[in-house]
């Protein structure tokens, strides 16, 4: 049988959970949720994980993967981590990295709770982390936002990513139609009716996943899910 039908937590378990999980941060603690916003930068212009891990670990290596060492530091420095990385457009990605780590320090007394705890709905918090750094655009606070959707109010409702509507529909786990402004909380409720239920963050970085390997592109022949592909079936039935 092709195109069977697979639950949340069968997707994470093939493609593999949030990135903020794989690279072990808490985004329960500031701590965390600082890494997490230096990982979101290095992953929103291309979704590259591969990349954004490599940047991570070369910047880990010389204590520029948090806020406080990137304003301490300098973008030079930072950018020669880059470089080392062979990450895109190191100098640019650097000196926006350090704006943004000395504005948190500066405006907010580096901690993105206070931030995140003092905006009120997803507008505003969009605003309040574009502003940390020109170029840190509305993509960048949108990567940041959607694992902390069940942590902050601010970021109940924040879009999921085209890829993973697309996958999302799909497997069946999202209506064709659904309102984007509603599609959080039809995936939230639709994971809820699984035992046990995964974490949405999760489940949306497997979509995502998913979504960017084949089902944007409307072809099978590239899903990682091989033989599972929820596209098999429509085939199938045609």
């Amino acid at each position: 049988m092709t195109g069977r039908a697979l639950s949340g937590g069968e997707l994470v378990a093939r493609l593999g959970p949030h990135p903020a999980r794989v690279w072990g941060l808490d985004l329960g603690t500031d701590a965390g949720l600082a890494r997490w916003l230096v990982a979101a930068c290095l992953l929103a212009p291309r979704g590259d994980e591969d990349a954004a891990g490599a940047a991570r670990s070369a910047l880990a290596e010389r204590g520029l993967d948090a806020p406080d060492g990137l304003a301490r530091s300098g973008p030079g420095p930072v950018a020669d981590a880059l470089v080392a990385a062979r990450f895109p457009k190191p100098e640019i990605t650097a000196a926006r990295l350090v704006r943004a780590s000395s504005s948190l320090r500066d405006l907010h007394a580096g901690s993105l709770s206070r931030l995140l705890s003092s905006v009120d709905g997803l507008d505003e918090a969009g605003a309040a982390l574009v502003a940390l750094a020109p170029g840190l655009g509305p993509a960048t606070a949108a990567e940041f936002l959607r694992p902390l959707r069940d942590r902050f109010a601010a970021a109940r409702e924040v879009p999921l990513t085209s890829a993973a509507r697309a996958a999302a529909v799909h497997l069946g786990l999202l209506r064709p139609g659904e309102g984007e402004d509603g599609e959080p909380g039809a995936l939230r409720a639709a994971l809820a009716r699984e035992d046990p239920a995964p974490a949405l963050a999760d489940v949306e970085a497997a979509l995502t996943r998913l979504g960017r390997a084949a089902c944007l592109r409307n072809t099978t022949g590239r899903c990682p899910l091989g033989l599972d592909c929820p596209a098999l079936s429509t085939l199938s039935a045609e």
